[in-house]
């Protein structure tokens, strides 16, 4: 059985990598969602959600014990310290579903993407064949952030000062789409680097 690529795909809100990996997912790509890890992570781990409420207050949950994500966002990001407690509480349970995840595609898929805006944070990237960044200028960032998450821009600029820059990203990345223009060009550059990573495969493999 032909071994499987497992890519890290990552990017700033806004940047465009969700798009990036549905065209991939179009293309045969196995994905696993950063997002939903994390949803998983909120709504399945009892103890999580304890610690959770501890750090950040009870009024996080709702009158079942699950976390109302509106709360949580609310008293999660204002500050770096505040997101640094909810990145460190919530990365464990989250990554081992997302690991969990792909030992699962790995038998079903050839390439399999995760989805995730916080790979070099988290300090997994090691754990990836190759890490794809997708960037976008910082004021479009900012605009895309504001209206995806309906929050005010500098809401939304907090949100991303709290992640590493763009830049950064795309120094440790392996290689970079840069979401600088229509979404058509984006899904164009999005093939051209399926194409490049399935015949690096095919090298690997001769």
């Amino acid at each position: 059985m032909p071994e499987t690529i497992l890519i890290g795909l990552t990017g700033s809100i806004g940047a465009g990598k969700s798009e990036v990996a549905q065209v991939w997912k179009g293309l045969g790509a196995g994905i696993v969602e950063g997002d939903e890890m994390g949803r998983l992570a909120l709504s399945t781990d009892e103890d999580l959600r304890l610690k959770l409420s501890e750090r950040f207050g009870k009024e996080i949950l709702d009158t079942t014990g699950q976390i109302l994500h509106t709360k949580l966002a609310e008293a999660a990001f204002n500050s770096p310290g505040d997101v640094q407690d909810l990145t460190e509480l919530t990365f464990p349970t989250l990554y081992r579903l997302a690991r969990e995840e792909f030992r699962k595609l790995a038998h079903l898929y050839r390439v399999v993407v995760f989805d995730a805006a916080l790979i070099f944070k988290w300090g997994v990237e090691d754990d990836f064949d190759v890490i794809v960044a997708v960037t976008s200028p910082d004021l479009v960032l900012i605009e895309r952030a504001s209206t995806r998450l309906g929050i005010d821009p500098e809401q939304a600029a907090s949100r991303l000062a709290g992640q590493l820059s763009s830049t950064e990203k795309a120094r440790r990345a392996d290689l970079v789409i840069n979401n600088n223009s229509s979404l058509t060009e984006l899904k164009k550059k999005a093939v051209e680097v399926w194409d490049r990573l399935t015949s690096w495969k095919k090298v690997q493999q001769s």
